[in-house]
């Protein structure tokens, strides 16, 4: 796990559980955005029970309360917190505290002072069980609350709250002295006697902490005697309360201190203001919302919590996971350990992440969720626990990209060396190889000594997270490189920019449209309203956004912008190359990045062309206008066709040469109709893959025939997979039927018709 180290520090300043500015501001620190989850469905016995947990008398909480959440809202208008909360007192139609028969503990509690922080302090100790008894001087409980409020509803909520709890009451008891309770065994005192009241010594030697021991009991001070108002005195008692029984519990004097405010960062750029919803209702002695109008107006608030991670990314929003689980999930997943027996929940979701980067950028604490996945995808790969079936499609297509049928590394004809190469990437000349004859051809008008440089960068490698692997392809390019005699090479794609950027930083490079809008092509005009779509490797990329716009703006195309776009280029689907680690995430994606307009797309990274195509989105890549040229999509296997008779066309046209190699030939026509082919593509299976299968069950005689259908079924291990296909014979060749892969390696013992093969499966 060395490599992924560097990124966990981070995740501890993540800031995701920080409170809500109104929590924070709020005397009970209540949960307000759970509260307000209940409230705007109706669930006003959930709300109220929220609110009596913070608050312990929520009558009581709910009259004295100066609503200081309205200080830190964001909206112009605040949220009516206090309308809400009368609301669910109002309308919950359960308010009985609940009984628990739990057993009594055996601690004994003096309170000094039955107002409202001393019988607050109470209420909890005594639903905890402990043996509590009250002190109060005067001849009436509620201190100053008789000053503050109708008396019928602080006695009201006492009476309320306390209705299943027992506790010792001694009015008319003026306690002036510690040493009047030693002799009543009392465990731990809470000194709550109110403004001006007696401190029992306590504040002149411990104002900081307010806590003390005296002999084995530990005696604390809280509420108005602080100096606190009404309401964060009846706080303070609900907080030492729990400081109290930790004190009972561990025997540690520890003085809970006020939280301190929120880390929850505000982005006001994306505040909705709303105008707050009054109430109509006069029932009574209620004058508040309605269940409808508390809904409503429950519905304004924003929720304030740093949520950018679940924002921006959609790995994030896909799985309804916070960053902090997602690195405990991974960390689990790739400690040292079979897989077999030990659990890797995060094992699908480490492949399916499209490293886009976006969650770093937009994380305020530089939280670099991608940079972890795809350091535990190297640290799998290095215990050989990597799935092979999330990756070794892409890794085959690199291999096919780079192998003889598809690559050309040649400088311009005449020349041993060249000063540019054009370096379309790999999957251009897979959707549309004339798009990258034509570009070279304008390339060699503009500048001839442009050689022509056709592979793959490596990036599914890196992906995949085969260090060995990536590496060998670094040096492989670089070779070819140094071989062309160190030309800048001319990019079409921006994550081959971005690849060539962070691991071969020597090699200077140029983008196809920066060239396109800095010395001219002539382009046809192109009536209409479009909106050019920005990769997510563009972010950083403003010139070259700016030359796609200029290359645009020359049709007299009107581009519509896509705001979020712009900001921040999000991920097309086809990054990190996870779609076949989860399919739903890359379809979650498309769907995302196409409801962001309603406009045709301009696009100018071909992956994002032909993620949208497939799903019906009319889309361009800026080369199919310049060129006009009308996309479609192709299926994994046309892809493959088009790059051979890119490098057929590439060698004819530019170097006057015929292609040596050829395609496989496995001796077999095989038929496939269209409808078949696209559920085949969509599956990421090869037609070749299909031809090569009945191939095989035809030459090894290793296929069952289905009597009521009329079929045969074979089936053919190709690299790990095992590729099952259903065909019938159909003229000089056989149709296929169907054909799939649960792309999983079987493993048996070679025996056909009761003899040992010696079948390659």
């Amino acid at each position: 796990m060395e490599n992924m180290k560097k990124y966990l520090p981070a995740f501890k300043t993540c800031v995701q559980k920080e409170p809500a500015f109104c929590t924070a501001r709020c005397p009970f620190h209540m949960d307000v955005t759970d509260f307000i989850d209940k409230v705007q469905t109706g669930r006003f016995d959930a709300a109220y029970r929220i609110y009596k947990n913070a608050a312990g008398f929520p009558a009581i909480a709910c009259a004295l309360c100066p609503e200081p959440c309205k200080d830190v809202c964001p909206l112009d208008e605040p949220i009516e917190m206090k309308l809400l909360e009368a609301a669910s007192i109002e309308h919950a139609k359960r308010k009985t505290p609940n009984d628990y028969n739990l057993p009594k503990k055996k601690q004994k509690i003096a309170v000094i002072g039955a107002g409202i922080s001393g019988m607050a302090c109470a209420l909890r100790l005594a639903t905890k069980k402990y043996d509590v008894t009250v002190y109060e001087r005067t001849h009436r409980i509620g201190g100053t609350l008789w000053e503050s409020m109708d008396p019928k509803i602080f006695n009201d909520d006492f009476d309320l709250q306390f209705s299943h709890e027992e506790y010792d009451l001694h009015l008319d008891t003026d306690i002036s002295s510690l040493s009047q309770l030693e002799s009543e065994g009392y465990s731990a005192v809470y000194v709550a006697t109110g403004k001006g009241g007696n401190d029992l010594g306590l504040l002149s030697e411990h104002l900081e902490e307010p806590c003390m021991m005296m002999g084995d009991t530990g005696v604390f001070a809280g509420g108005s005697l602080l100096g606190k108002d009404k309401i964060y005195a009846l706080a303070d008692g609900l907080k030492m309360s729990t400081t109290i029984d930790n004190f009972l519990r561990t025997g540690n004097l520890i003085y809970t201190p006020d939280p301190k405010g929120t880390g929850t960062v505000l982005d006001e750029s994306r505040l909705i203001q709303t105008h707050r919803i009054l109430p109509s209702a006069d029932s009574g002695a209620y004058k508040g919302y309605s269940p409808e109008e508390a809904a409503e107006e429950g519905k304004r608030c924003l929720k304030c919590q740093c949520d950018a991670c679940r924002l921006y990314c959609d790995l994030t929003d896909y799985l309804s996971k916070w960053p902090l689980r997602l690195r405990d999930e991974i960390q689990a997943t790739t400690l040292p350990g079979s897989s077999e027996v030990k659990a890797t929940p995060a094992k699908r979701s480490i492949s399916t992440c499209s490293q886009c980067g976006l969650c770093k950028e937009t994380c305020p604490k530089d939280i670099d969720l991608g940079g972890l996945i795809l350091a535990a995808r190297r640290n799998m790969h290095r215990q050989e626990k990597m799935p092979w079936v999330f990756n070794e499609f892409w890794l085959r297509d690199m291999d096919f990209a780079n192998g003889p049928l598809s690559s050309v590394i040649k400088p311009p004809t005449g020349r041993e060396k060249c000063d540019y190469a054009f370096f379309p990437g790999c999957q251009l000349g897979a959707s549309d190889p004339g798009l990258v004859s034509l570009s070279y051809r304008y390339l060699l008008d503009v500048e001839p000594s442009t050689g022509i440089f056709l592979s793959c960068c490596g990036l599914p490698a890196e992906w995949a997270g085969n260090d060995e692997l990536h590496n060998r392809e670094l040096s492989r390019i670089n070779t070819a490189w140094e071989d062309l005699g160190r030309p800048v090479l001319i990019l079409a794609c921006p994550s081959c920019a971005n690849h060539f950027r962070k691991h071969l930083p020597h090699i200077e490079t140029v983008f196809l449209y920066d060239i396109m809008a800095d010395k001219g092509i002539s382009v046809p005009k192109r009536n209409g309203t479009f909106s050019v779509f920005d990769p997510c490797s563009t972010r950083d990329k403003e010139k070259l956004r700016n030359s796609v716009r200029s290359i645009v703006s020359s049709m007299g195309i009107e581009n519509e912008p896509l705001e979020s776009q712009e900001k921040w280029a999000a991920c097309c689907s086809f990054g990190g190359q996870g779609s076949i680690a989860d399919p739903g995430f890359a379809k979650h994606v498309r769907e995302k990045r196409i409801a962001l307009g309603d406009k045709p797309y301009i696009a100018y990274c071909i992956n994002c062309r032909d993620a949208f195509l497939e799903e019906g989105k009319e889309t361009y890549h800026i080369l199919d206008l310049v060129f006009d040229r009308e996309p479609r999509a192709v299926t994994v296997s046309a892809r493959r066709e088009n790059r051979i008779l890119l490098k057929e066309n590439i060698l004819k046209e530019f170097f006057k040469e015929e292609m040596d190699e050829k395609r496989p030939d496995y001796g077999i026509e095989l038929y496939i109709d269209d409808e078949l082919s696209q559920k085949l593509s969509r599956e990421k299976i090869l037609e070749e893959d299909m031809e090569n299968a009945v191939s095989f069950c035809e030459n090894t005689g290793q296929k069952l025939f289905d009597t009521e259908a009329g079929t045969y079924k074979g089936w053919r291990k190709i690299g790990h997979a095992t590729y099952w296909v259903e065909y019938k014979p159909e003229g000089d060749g056989y149709r296929l039927l169907n054909g799939y892969s649960h792309r999983m390696e079987i493993e048996m013992e070679h025996i056909w018709n009761g003899h040992k093969t010696n079948f390659e499966v």
